[in-house]
C-alpha cells in the first residue's frame, strides 16, 4: 500500500529517499473521482514493485506542497529520483503510470534510463494527447492514431506525398531524439520540425523558419530510426509539428509505421523551494 503523507516536513524526507531509490508521489482529492482509480493503480503497483516507494499527498490538507510542486490537477503522479522530479503524469491511465514506473526503476535506480538506444531518456510518447494531435492530408482509412499503436498499420498520406503532423503533449518536455519506422519505399525523407507552433499549416511550414530540418537515410532506418535533434533548441516543447516534404520512393503516398518521441520531462518541481517552505510553515 501507498503510504499517505502526514505532514510537510515528510515530502522532504522522501525526496532524500529517492537518491537510493523510485520514489513516487501521489497527488490526490477526496471528491476526485479519477483520484480513487489511480490510487487502486499505484496500490496495486506498491505490492508489485517493493524497491519503489509510493507515497499519497491529500492536496486539501498541504496546498502550499501542491501549490510548490505545480500541481493544477488530480491525479498528478510526480516520479522522484536522486533528489529531483524525473517525470510527471497527470490521470489514471494503468498503462501510461505502469510504463513510467517500469521506466525509472529499471536496476532498482541503478540503471539508467534508456529508450530506442538512447541513454539518459525515456520514450516520452505516453504524454502525447491524442484527441487534441492532428494530421493535414491524412488518409481517412489510414489517419495518424495509428503511428501510436503497435502492429503493421499505417498513416498515409492522402491527394500526395505531403504530410502536416500536429503533435501537443499534456506537459512541457525536453526533446533529445525522435524515432522514425516506415516501409521502406515510402518512408519520409525531408522533414521539418516545429517546436510549439500547432497553427503551421502546408505553406507556412515550406516557407517558415523551422527549428531543424532533416533528411533522414536509408541508413537511418535500418538502423532503427532513431534521429538526435539539436537539444538546446527543444527544451520546452509543448507541441511539435512535422513537416513531410516527400518520401525515399518519390512514391504519391507518404507512410509511418511508428513514432515515438524521446528526451526527459521539463522538471516543474522546485525542490529547494520545497526546503524553503519546510523552514518558514507548520502544519
Amino acid at each position: 500500500m501507498a503510504t499517505n503523507v502526514e505532514r510537510e516536513e515528510q515530502l522532504i524526507e522522501l525526496i532524500k529517499e529517492s537518491s537510493s531509490k523510485l520514489v513516487v508521489v501521489d497527488f490526490y482529492s477526496k471528491t476526485c473521482p479519477p483520484c480513487r482509480v489511480a490510487d487502486a493503480i499505484v496500490n496495486q503497483l506498491a505490492m508489485q514493485y517493493p524497491n519503489v516507494a509510493f507515497y499519497k499527498v491529500d492536496i486539501a490538507r498541504f496546498p502550499d506542497v501542491s501549490e510548490k510542486c505545480q500541481v493544477s490537477a488530480t491525479p498528478t503522479l510526480q516520479f522522484f529520483r536522486k533528489g529531483k522530479m524525473v517525470d510527471m503524469i497527470r490521470g489514471a491511465d494503468k498503462q501510461a503510470i505502469t510504463k513510467m514506473v517500469e521506466t525509472h526503476s529499471t536496476g532498482d535506480g541503478t540503471e539508467t534510463a534508456k529508450a530506442f538506444g538512447v541513454v539518459g531518456h525515456s520514450d516520452l510518447t505516453r504524454l502525447v494527447l491524442k484527441k487534441k494531435s492532428e494530421c493535414l492530408n491524412q488518409s481517412d482509412d489510414n489517419p495518424l492514431e495509428n503511428v501510436f499503436t503497435e502492429g503493421d498499420s499505417v498513416l498515409e498520406s492522402d491527394v500526395d506525398e505531403q504530410l502536416v503532423l500536429h503533435i501537443a503533449f499534456n506537459q512541457p518536455i525536453k526533446l533529445h531524439s525522435l524515432m522514425i519506422r516506415a516501409p521502406a519505399d515510402r518512408a519520409p525523407k525531408n522533414i521539418r520540425l516545429f517546436a510549439n507552433r500547432m497553427d503551421i499549416g502546408f505553406d507556412d511550414a515550406e516557407a517558415s523558419e523551422a527549428t531543424q530540418d532533416i533528411e533522414l537515410t536509408e541508413d537511418i532506418y535500418k538502423n532503427g530510426g532513431v534521429v538526435n535533434l539539436r537539444y538546446v533548441r527543444f527544451q520546452n516543447v509543448n507541441s511539435l509539428s512535422i513537416y513531410v516534404a516527400d518520401n525515399l520512393g518519390d512514391d504519391d503516398v507518404t507512410a509511418i509505421r511508428q513514432l515515438a518521441f524521446i528526451g526527459t520531462a521539463v522538471d516543474t518541481a522546485n525542490v529547494s523551494d520545497i526546503r524553503q517552505g519546510e523552514d518558514g510553515h507548520s502544519h
